[in-house]
């Protein structure tokens, strides 16, 4: 595997607490992860809290993002230096980038850095609290930061639908899926994860709470989960919300392909039925006032319509069909 030394993040923990609650063993969570196994037993013993009731230890992500960073915040420079950090937090208020005010502060101390713009990021992301009154005044107004020389090519070229097999390009197996993201009403974080398998057109819908990658990887692998012998590779676009596939791929143990950019068509089934579904759940609703109930229902009746491409068979009935076969 190869897993090197590295710092859990905020997204690993909620990943970590998930998982434990699934019962995952803890070396898969670490091959996932990229971590040494001793790392998770370690986070586990360090960060755990005592429940007040039972008095037992349980693993809490919010909890252990909290003490991490206390930990870490103890070293930070403007923690230790009162009147650097004033006018840090003076400069971030109006607007300032921590880029503007390392120029500045070398600027005005001819030509010696005061602090650098790394170590204000650290800074801004070393406490819940500070995170949350800072972050939204940065330029990209990230919940979750990584150093510029940490930060890699979003998709591998392995990984594009150019190298995708041609028994899935032609539907010739069962038990490939199309992914999708359906977003509604502007300002509503809610939407709708879509997934669509290419030879039955078998659809299924999520509700899921918010764009983030590490959320809507978890609501996949959640329903997945229950009939992951029946998928054996997802296609998804390339938009951030799925830049945590790896965590699919290696839970569900599936293969994962990605379209080119801005080339939806490259997944024609989902977006297709993605069409279907607007009929029902147009854009301009809000999803927080709509239950998984209803959303299933919707999902029943399309996919209990009779298909020409299906010989008129119906995706349910296609579907089911040929899970009887692969069992």
């Amino acid at each position: 595997m190869g897993a090197n030394y590295k710092h859990l993040t905020e997204q690993d923990r909620i990943f970590l607490r998930i998982m434990l609650e699934k019962r995952y063993p803890k070396s898969k969570i670490a091959s996932i992860l990229k971590v040494n196994p001793s790392t998770i037993y370690r986070e586990i013993k360090r960060n755990s809290i005592t429940h007040s009731y039972s008095g037992r230890k349980y693993y809490w992500n919010h909890s252990a993002q909290d003490k991490y960073l206390k930990r870490r915040k103890r070293g930070l420079r403007l923690e230790k230096d009162s009147a650097l950090r004033t006018y840090v937090h003076q400069k971030l208020k109006v607007g300032w980038s921590p880029y503007q005010i390392e120029g500045r502060l070398k600027r005005d101390n001819f030509g010696r850095c005061q602090i650098s713009h790394e170590s204000i990021y650290a800074y801004i992301y070393s406490d819940l609290n500070i995170r949350n009154k800072f972050f939204k005044k940065l330029r990209r107004k990230h919940v979750w930061r990584q150093k510029k020389n940490c930060r890699k090519k979003r998709i591998p070229d392995d990984l594009l639908i150019l190298n995708r097999p041609s028994n899935i390009n032609n539907r010739d197996e069962f038990g490939h899926w199309e992914c999708d993201l359906m977003i509604f009403k502007r300002g509503i974080k809610s939407n709708l994860i879509t997934l669509r398998e290419r030879k039955t057109r078998y659809l299924i819908a999520i509700k899921n709470q918010n764009k983030e990658a590490a959320g809507t990887a978890l609501a996949l692998i959640n329903t997945i989960t229950k009939i992951k012998d029946h998928v054996k590779s997802i296609t998804f676009d390339q938009g951030s919300e799925f830049k945590k596939y790896e965590w699919i791929r290696n839970c569900i143990d599936t293969s994962i392909y990605f379209c080119e950019p801005a080339s939806p068509y490259q997944k024609g089934s989902i977006e297709n039925v993605n069409g279907v579904i607007r009929i029902e759940l147009p854009r301009t609703i809000s999803l927080d006032d709509i239950k998984q109930k209803h959303i299933n229902k919707i999902t029943s009746e399309i996919n209990n319509r009779p298909l020409k491409c299906l010989d008129y068979l119906t995706p349910t009935e296609s579907f089911f069909e040929k899970l009887k076969i692969s069992s």
